[in-house]
């Protein structure tokens, strides 16, 4: 409810600073639309090429429009910052529905349309979209386009992807798993039927489907309310990261690019890194600047690649998807490297750490992600069953030969049990829990959703203490 407020209030500002720019520019104003602007053809008596005989478009987002229907804008909420621009099929899709579209009420599920088209006779002068941030109260113009530009976008950018989507077949694993409603007819997800093991104890009943993700794990076992807000609910402060999350992805960065290009084949071979060839996307300070640099530098003795034949696989941030059928469960991973050596597969996850690792705690347990790999080798989602696989560590640091690399086989019974454990102990309070109750603890300092948590600003009132983690994703683990 917090949240709410203060989004709704950044809303207004934003809508009320926008619409008197407009109005001093001669611009007419825009009034709310209730229901959605949708373009619809007519039903076909028989089914096209691609099967289909009627076809539905409609838009998401806040609608307005001008009392002389001249001018129609469309705003589309981001959960953080308003992005700087979508691609380009998206926003010719967005533009032709605004302009096409008539208002039409929502149809009741599995209910069909009417047969009769729905096309706007008098299409506006200017249609205009923009992205608002409902995190900072940002707004981004993304475009301001007339009925010409409109239909011309439209057919040389949305058309083609429009086709593409209803004619194609092929089959990617990965998030839209979770909505999909042909799961269990999906031959290419990989079946991991109690991938911990039985079910101590059972969990709560739930409607729809749901996914988690080692990142999942790590969140709620810090704090549910955290977990809640941040993975269902999508919210998100903006809180600055640490210092140390920010290195590590530059470090990340850098890697990725450089793997994904495979040549030369090894790190090894590339001449030393310096400071000014990190990506730019990611500034540092010179402090964490140079320690990115070393870190970088000892991930060449370390580097996979090195000695690859040329016809080896290697996989940059590649989402691996199994299902736990019996609890409607997609899991994802996203491992920072497969690749396979002489046809074995091997999972690298990269780590950076101004500490070294503490040998008081099994490696699994202070790393989720590894025993959530060991067992997708375990039950075969890489197919190649778990004793062709090995799980690496690579702990980067970046004093001179501090840096470890540590491997897992995923083929010991006693490995596999000790995953299951700790994926156990983290998943099975995760799948029971209905309340999300916050937990304060340390995580308070770095947690972007506390703004909206009175436990969690009552417990950042002391000073943080030292040595705090960050617990902010990657990119990719957060999608």
């Amino acid at each position: 409810m917090a949240w709410t407020i203060q989004v709704f209030e950044r809303f207004v500002a934003a809508r009320t600073r926008e619409q008197h720019a407009a109005l001093a520019v001669g611009l007419p104003s825009t009034a709310p639309v209730q229901l959605d602007w949708t373009v619809r053809t007519a039903l076909r008596e028989y089914p096209d090429d691609r099967g289909a005989r009627q076809y539905e478009h409609k838009t998401w987002g806040r609608q307005y429009a001008s009392a002389d229907g001249t001018v129609r804008d469309l705003w589309i909420p981001s959960f953080g910052r308003a992005k700087t621009d979508r691609p380009a099929a998206e926003k010719a899709a967005i533009a032709h529905v605004v302009a096409q579209g008539l208002p039409a009420r929502r149809r009741a599920r599995l209910t069909h349309p009417p047969a009769t088209p729905l096309v706007n006779p008098t299409p506006p002068e200017r249609v205009r979209v923009f992205d608002f941030g409902c995190a900072d109260g940002s707004v981004t113009p993304l475009l301001d386009w007339g009925p010409d530009t409109v239909r011309e976008l439209f057919m040389r950018d949305a058309a083609p992807a429009f086709i593409a989507t209803a004619t194609g077949t092929g089959v990617r694993p990965g998030a839209s798993c979770v909505g999909c409603k042909v799961i269990g007819h999906c031959a290419q997800l990989p079946r991991t039927p109690e991938l911990w093991g039985p079910l101590r104890a059972p969990v709560s009943p739930r409607v729809a489907r749901r996914s988690i993700s080692a990142w999942d794990l790590r969140l709620h076992g810090d704090c549910p309310a955290q977990y809640h807000l941040m993975r269902h609910l999508r919210l998100n402060d903006l809180t600055p990261e640490n210092s140390g999350a920010r290195r590590g992805r530059v470090v990340d960065a850098v890697l990725n690019a450089r793997h994904a290009q495979r040549l030369p084949r090894s790190c090894r071979e590339l001449p030393p890194t310096y400071e000014s060839m990190l990506p730019p996307a990611h500034p540092l300070e010179e402090p964490l600047a140079r320690s990115a640099v070393r870190m970088l530098d000892e991930h060449r003795a370390l580097c996979p690649l090195d000695g690859l034949a040329p016809e080896e696989k290697v996989l940059t941030q590649h989402r691996v998807t199994a299902y736990v059928p019996e609890l409607d469960v997609v899991v994802l991973a996203v491992p920072d490297l497969l690749y396979t050596r002489r046809g074995r597969w091997i999972w690298r996850e990269t780590k950076t750490s101004a500490a070294p690792l503490w040998e008081g705690r099994p490696l699994l347990r202070s790393f989720p992600q590894l025993a959530l790999a060991v067992l997708l080798f375990d039950k075969g989602a890489l197919g190649d069953g778990p004793r062709r696989g090995r799980v690496e560590l690579e702990h980067l640091r970046e004093g001179a030969g501090e840096s470890r690399l540590e491997a897992i086989d995923p083929g010991r019974p006693a490995t596999v049990a000790e995953a299951r454990e700790v994926i156990a102990d983290l998943a099975e309070p995760l799948l029971r829990d209905t309340s999300y109750d916050p937990r304060p603890g340390r995580h308070c300092h770095t947690c972007q959703v506390r703004t909206w948590c009175e436990p969690g600003t009552a417990h950042t009132a002391d000073p943080p203490p030292s040595g705090i983690r960050d617990i902010t994703p990657r990119p990719e683990e957060a999608a």
